[in-house]
């Protein structure tokens, strides 16, 4: 646990004649720190993107990527798996919460042994289709009553083009975070784009963890330095605390450093105004 050490000082120039100053000063003993990491900043953004590699590709056989998933979380900790079916195979309608019956277009999911697929949502597709025409369908599914229903809202996609292309996240909820859980590295659809080019897929696992709130107690010390050149508007680092606002607390431009105590309530992440800004960082404080 950590401890705090007040000292209370009274000071005074005379004591016949002048007031007395009072000031309260405290030692903090912490007993555990995670030590000086370093890690590279890609993420230019909280702006969620779900994002396709090339959007008029097409898709001449559906059945490709027939039972091929992503899976999306909001901010309340609402997951959803993205399921595609083949409307060329009979496959499942949209919108549709997969069960062990449920066609997935070669057969259904327990048939196929897909148990994994169970609880997911549908997306159906067909031959022919282009990679922006299946992202707009699971847009459409994603805004359904049985995707995220309301607490996700997914931008409609724009006219196809040779190049990557994405819808944009957001909450309709006020004061709410829109920065959501899009879990591309474990996404078995393989036409995600997962680099770091403005337009792909980019969500809250692509922020780093500064501070965990599960690993110490509250208060505990921070000390972030942004080791990027100054410069007003490049290289500059972004911290806030993935609650439901997930408002920025803090800014840090190049060559500054702060040191603060915060409370680990919740997760404090990062990002950058320029791909690959390295931040150096550590935490002080009690194990929790």
């Amino acid at each position: 646990m950590a401890s705090f050490t007040p000292t209370l000082t009274l000071t005074t120039s005379s004591l016949t004649s002048s007031d007395l100053s009072f000031s309260v000063s405290t030692s903090p003993t912490v007993t555990d720190t995670t030590g000086l990491q370093r890690t590279t900043l890609n993420s230019t953004s909280k702006v969620t993107k779900l994002s396709v590699l090339v959007g008029d590709a097409d898709v001449a056989d559906a059945t490709t990527i027939e039972g091929q998933y992503i899976d999306i979380t909001d901010n309340h900790g609402l997951r959803r798996r993205y399921v595609f079916t083949t409307a060329d195979a009979s496959g499942s309608a949209s919108n549709v919460i997969i069960v062990t019956g449920t066609d997935l277009g070669s057969g259904t999911a327990g048939a196929l042994n897909r148990e994994d697929l169970f609880g997911g949502v549908t997306v159906q597709i067909t031959d022919g289709d282009e990679q922006r025409d299946i992202l707009e369908k699971l847009r459409v599914v994603i805004n359904a009553s049985n995707g995220h229903a309301g607490s996700i809202t997914a931008a409609a996609v724009a006219s196809e083009a040779a190049a990557v292309q994405s819808t944009t996240l957001t909450n309709p909820t006020a004061g709410e975070s829109g920065v959501f859980l899009i879990d591309a590295k474990n996404s078995t659809w393989i036409h995600v784009s997962n680099t770091t080019v403005a337009t792909s897929t980019n969500s809250g696992v692509d922020h780093p963890t500064l501070l965990d709130k599960n690993e110490f107690l509250s208060p505990a010390f921070v000390y972030i330095k942004n080791t990027a050149n100054f410069s007003a508007t490049a290289g500059r680092v972004f911290c806030y605390y993935d609650n439901h606002g997930a408002e920025d607390i803090m800014e840090i431009r190049g060559g500054h450093f702060a040191f603060v105590p915060l409370s680990p309530n919740n997760n404090l992440k990062a990002y950058t105004s320029t791909v690959g800004t390295i931040v150096e960082y550590m935490v002080i404080g009690d194990d929790a």
